[in-house]
């Protein structure tokens, strides 16, 4: 868990000491610098059963500066870890098929995110690349997670796209404490 920075209100004629600048000056820049962030993706197909919502699973993680994501437990959540305001992107590839719909949808702690979804039909057969809506959301450090759902009409199963381009993925990162 990052550690957001508390700044120090300065009286006058207050000394300054080097504890009071590495404290508010250096810890502070430490932490913008390592602002927390996950950019995690699908690198293996899963199998969407037709007209089930799904969580779409994650097993690979680009950058996790604040081990909000695991790729052995929860594969599917980001959990925030400090406490705040989070942005989120990401979206679903679906596996090459012309029947039905595509749709995408963000929920947090398994309940959805009103505004969060977005409902697509696949064009031609070719792969659907379809992406979810950027949001912000509040998480709770340690207790609230937020997740990617997927879900899919072709009348049978139907696999997630894997190829470098097409991989599902997800996008978290802190911008602000409110």
């Amino acid at each position: 868990m990052a550690t957001l920075p508390s700044f120090r209100t300065w009286v006058a004629g207050e000394i300054v000491t080097a504890a009071y600048l590495n404290s508010n000056v250096r810890d502070a820049g430490n932490f913008f610098l390592s602002w927390p962030v996950c950019e995690t993706r699908q690198t293996l197909a899963q199998s969407l059963t037709n007209s089930t919502a799904t969580t779409i699973l994650y097993d690979t993680n680009d950058i996790d500066t604040d081990s909000g994501h695991s790729t052995s437990t929860n594969t599917s959540r980001y959990t925030g870890k400090t406490a705040g305001r989070f942005q989120i992107s990401g979206g679903i590839g679906y596996a090459s098929n012309a029947t039905g719909q595509r749709w995408v949808e963000w929920q947090k702690n398994g309940t959805s995110i009103n505004g969060g979804g977005v409902l697509a039909a696949p064009v031609n057969g070719q792969i659907t690349r379809l992406p979810a809506r950027t949001m912000t959301v509040f998480l709770n450090g340690s207790t609230d997670y937020v997740e990617l759902m997927g879900l899919q009409t072709s009348g049978g199963a139907l696999n997630t796209a894997v190829s470098a381009a097409d991989q599902s993925t997800m996008s978290v990162r802190l911008v602000g404490t409110t």
